[in-house]
Formats: C-alpha cells, structure tokens, sequence
C-alpha cells in the first residue's frame, strides 16, 4: 500500500512539473509574439520628424506617426507614447472598461502582454486635468517595465521628456514625480472640483516623488498619469507629467 501511495505521488508530482514547465513555455511563447507585434507596428507606423529641432522650446515630436493606418487596424487607438532611447514607443489605445486591454494586444489579439491604454473615463482629446495611462510591467523589459527607473536620478537626467501624439495635436510631457503607489488614492482623480483640491493632489505627488525635477508648474497645467504594477502585492509605479501642446 504505501508502495502505491508513492507511485501515486510521484506521478502527481511528475504532472505538476510538466504542467509548470507547459506554462512557463506558454507565457514566453506569448510575451515573445507580442514583442514582435509591437516592434513591427512601430516598424511600418513610425518615422523620424523632418523637424530636427525638437529638442528645442519651438520644436515638435522628434517622430511621426500613422494615424490613418492605426486607425484602420483599431478605432479605438487614441495616440502614440514615445519615449527616445527607451522601450517605449507604443500606440495608445482604449476602451469602455479597464480590464479588456490587459490581456489583449493593440489589435485585439489576446496576449497577456496586453497594450498600452487610457482610462476608459478619460477624454482622449486630452483635455482632462489627468490623463491616466495604464501598462504591464513586463519581464522581458517590454510595455511600462521601464517607468520604475525614473527613481534613479540619473536615468531622469537621461530621459526627462516623453511625446504624446495624436491625430490632431502632439504633446510634450516633463516627468516631474515618481513614486510607488496604492491601487486607488487621489493619484487616480481626473477631475478636479477646485484650483486648490487640484494644488493638494500636485502637492501630493511632489512629496512622495522619489526624484526632484525643476518643471514649473501651477494649477492651469494638465499633467499625465502612467502606471503599471510593481510585482509586490497590488501595488503600483506612477510616473506623472506636465503636458504641454507642441503644435
């Protein structure tokens, strides 16, 4: 009997290893297509600027993008977030709820590496006081996995401007706090019943900031909201910018 009992278990265990390994082959195997998606979509969607002055106060977006193509493979595609000399260079997309794009790409293919998304209670003329925008941390580096670096001062100095772009207008966005976060506190507000609940909220986010940027701002600035997962519990990362129309 007990003989049995350990043939019994040794296969059970036999079967947890092979159902674990089927698994982990099966998240690579998907975290793998979905890179690929994404870099051939930035690939045929994305060019560089003809305006190669964008570093300055008067220039654009260093890169250009294909609204009318993206629109054709998703009309729910917003805009396009582009951060250079780092992973992020992704179409923004949305929908009427925050689960949907968790776990499917950009063209709604299911995949848990999921896309780069708006709050589906966020105006996508960006003309919220908050815009709030959500992407996996991913392990393979890809999505928002990089947004937790911005605690090193020196990755800051690297990368101190992201760009939005849309179809009508493009923006320049300062990275002015970052820090972890809870899953529901005032970082997630889109609007703002006065000047001064939105000055407690910019104050807020200047305290817990784990960097000091120098971007001015007062209460008539819109600002932008990124965050992604920490892998520790339910909490999350916040990257928040000031947006500013470049065109």
């Amino acid at each position: 009997m007990k003989n049995k009992i350990l043939k019994i278990t040794a296969v059970i265990c036999i079967l947890a290893c092979v159902l674990s390994v089927g698994q982990a082959v099966r998240i690579q195997l998907q975290y793998t297509q979905g890179k690929k998606a994404y870099d051939d979509l930035a690939l045929n969607l994305v060019s560089l600027s003809a305006d190669d002055n964008y570093e300055s106060a008067e220039g654009g977006a260093p890169i250009d993008v294909d609204f009318e193509l993206l629109s054709q493979m998703n009309a729910g595609a917003v805009g396009w977030l582009y951060c250079e000399g780092t992973p992020i260079n992704y179409p923004v997309v949305q929908s009427t709820d925050n689960s949907y794009y968790l776990k499917h790409l950009y063209n709604n293919q299911n995949n848990s590496s999921g896309a780069i998304f708006m709050d589906a209670l966020n105006n996508p003329d960006m003309t919220d006081m908050n815009t709030l925008i959500y992407g996996h941390n991913m392990k393979n580096g890809t999505m928002f996995a990089c947004l937790q670096n911005y605690s090193d001062p020196a990755y800051l100095r690297q990368h101190p401007v992201m760009y939005y772009l849309t179809n009508g207008r493009d923006y320049k966005i300062e990275v002015f706090s970052c820090y972890p976060d809870g899953p529901a506190t005032e970082a997630y507000t889109i609007a703002y019943d006065s000047p001064e609940t939105y000055a407690k909220c910019l104050q807020r986010s200047w305290n817990l900031s784990e960097i000091s940027a120098n971007v001015p701002m007062t209460t008539n600035d819109r600002i932008i909201t990124l965050v992604t997962c920490t892998g520790y519990n339910s909490d999350r990362y916040v990257v928040q910018g000031k947006i500013t129309p470049i065109n």
